[in-house]
């Protein structure tokens, strides 16, 4: 049985909360740790969790791996921190503000032997594995255009640390959007050429971009688009997937929980 630290709880949404309390036997939650006492208190007591601290080094003779979900701009400090310990390490995405601190990230896994894992969830969403399974094995043909809609409004308070470049490393496509160019990458293969185009329009909230528009071409010619926004007032399509393929189209809609062909 693993031995988990929840490292950051504030990061930690309800879903989260729910998924970790399901995780069975295979996962213990044995520390919950957050800057915060409160907060790391109250998911101790909704995980059942004995131990709360306020520092990740506190608690490291007790767990085996962590999942970090504190701000950005300490991912990469903490993320060395544990790893430096010999704790596998769950983090939230985006792995780090620079590349330079992913750089260091990755060798720190690499002289540790432990696991460095981002927390690209949307990859292991069961209707995008079938989708991703169906365009692969070529279903309709060859995938020419894969379409991406992630339509949401986002706002927190004015100082919260989402609302600046500095602690969210950039804006809406950094912070969000890459969870599907991930997607895009590991579904279509090697990108040759791409744009992106950002905007604050909407998103005064926000230092960085809170609306972006991504546009990829891929080796085989076909073309990746994703869309994004932080500042929807409504929404039809929500997360929305479409894959226009040479003999037909697969969507999926993440909101109905429906995968059409």
């Amino acid at each position: 049985m693993v031995r988990l630290a929840l490292v950051g709880c504030g990061g930690f949404g309800e879903s989260h909360m729910k998924a970790l309390a399901e995780a069975g036997d295979d996962v213990a939650i044995a520390a919950c740790v957050d800057p915060n006492i409160d907060r790391a208190r109250k998911a101790a007591n909704y995980l059942e969790c004995d131990r709360v601290a306020t520092d990740c080094l506190d608690v490291l003779d007790h767990v085996d791996a962590a999942v970090v979900a504190v701000p950005h701009n300490f991912h990469h400090t903490v993320g060395i921190q544990l790893l430096n310990a010999g704790k596998h390490v769950l983090m939230e995405k985006p792995l780090a503000l620079t590349e330079g601190q992913c750089l260091d990230l990755i060798r720190a896994e690499q002289t540790s032997g432990c696991t460095l894992m981002v927390a690209y969830v949307m990859r292991y969403h069961p209707l995008l594995v079938e989708m991703e399974r169906l365009i692969k094995q070529r279903t309709f043909g060859d995938c020419f255009q894969l379409s991406i809609w992630t339509e949401q409004h986002t706002e927190h308070g004015p100082n919260h640390w989402t609302n600046h470049i500095d602690t969210l490393g950039g804006g809406q496509l950094f912070s969000h959007g890459c969870h599907y160019i991930d997607i895009l990458l590991a579904w279509m293969g090697e990108p040759v050429e791409g744009t992106h185009i950002g905007s604050r329009l909407g998103t005064p909230w926000m230092e960085g971009e809170g609306t972006s528009n991504v546009t990829i071409r891929f080796a085989n010619d076909a073309v990746g688009y994703h869309f994004g926004t932080w500042g929807a007032q409504g929404t039809r399509l929500k997360y929305s997937f479409h894959a226009h393929c040479t003999k037909g189209m697969l969507e999926a809609q993440i909101r109905t929980g429906r995968l059409l062909l």
